[in-house]
């Protein structure tokens, strides 16, 4: 059940009453985590405020977003009066920002995750947001600067997590929204065009073994993938490279559920998950200690990709 949400006006006070202010997404950060985070914190700073975006090294097709210039790795970064995590479903998912969490003085959630657990002592959680970019332009808008550079980080984050305005998260206020950063005169083709027309040769090839591993289960109800860290060092490339996959495989005529596994570390599988037909995939990755939407879920399992696969296609046999 969906608990209460804090106002914008008590989190505003909160951000206006510091002086030193740290924001942080979650554990391999996408353009939603790094657009709204880079989106906000450059707002914070023009504001005055002393400012830390704390993102693990991201994928080269995201530092077109402005205001990189903030970002730290949690081992540089001091702990501050107000720690703001954005897109982050739990404090775990913070990785190693959240032993700085944990020491700030004081602490805000804001996401769009359904999993979300409210661990802020202050939390905003619109699971009906396209985005937590959404969030943060309606936190932002006549509350704090707002230039082309932000306009362009939150356009960024909107787009990724609508897919191109293709998923079903997408709303009426979100293409309004869109068309109001739009009106910044952000390079918003070249954003698009960044995310989802341009890659890498060696996110080609990633690609290529990705979808030839593929294989078709039970009786085409469910397309699953799987790529190890020997196939991925093999093309040259690097598990930075593999966010498209699972929505290639989502798009096999037909399945109702997409699954792609890949090696993080030697001990631990990443594995992403797309429904179809009103099949919870969120559910789903909750089994495994992960979470996210109805429809795009992922978890992180520590054991053997072969046995980490079989386990979830047991549950997602369940579900089917």
């Amino acid at each position: 059940m969906m608990k209460a949400n804090d106002s914008f006006e008590k989190i505003m006070e909160w951000i206006l009453s510091a002086d030193s202010i740290a924001l942080a997404g979650h554990l391999n950060p996408d353009g939603d985590a790094i657009g709204a985070c880079l989106a906000l914190g450059g707002a914070l700073e023009k504001a005055g405020k002393q400012v830390q975006v704390i993102l693990e090294k991201y994928a080269d097709k995201y530092h077109l977003i402005p205001n990189g210039h903030l970002v730290c790795q949690a081992e540089e970064a001091e702990i501050p009066e107000l720690f703001l995590s954005l897109d982050c479903g739990d404090e775990g998912r913070l990785g190693a920002a959240a032993e700085i969490f944990a020491k700030a003085a004081k602490k805000i959630n804001i996401d769009h995750h359904e999993s979300n657990t409210y661990f802020g002592e202050l939390n905003y959680v619109a699971a009906d947001a396209s985005s937590t970019s959404e969030i943060i332009f309606g936190l932002m808008k006549d509350r704090l600067p707002m230039t082309a550079a932000e306009a362009a980080g939150l356009y960024a984050g909107l787009i990724y997590d609508t897919g191109g305005f293709r998923h079903s998260s997408t709303s009426p206020e979100t293409m309004k929204i869109a068309g109001e950063l739009m009106g910044y005169g952000i390079p918003f083709t070249t954003i698009y065009n960044r995310f989802f027309d341009t890659r890498s040769f060696s996110e080609l090839k990633i690609m290529g073994r990705a979808l030839d591993n593929a294989e078709i289960l039970f009786g085409g109800d469910v397309v699953c993938s799987t790529i190890t860290t020997a196939e991925i060092e093999a093309v040259g490339g690097s598990n930075k490279e593999l966010d498209a996959i699972i929505n290639f495989l989502k798009g096999v005529l037909g399945a109702k559920v997409a699954c792609f596994f890949y090696e993080k570390t030697e001990t631990d599988v990443k594995g992403s998950f797309r429904g179809n037909d009103g099949y919870d995939v969120c559910a789903l990755a909750q089994k495994f200690g992960g979470g996210g939407h109805v429809k795009a879920a992922g978890c992180t399992i520590s054991a053997p990709i072969a046995e980490a696969k079989a386990m979830v296609l047991a549950e997602v046999e369940k579900m089917l």
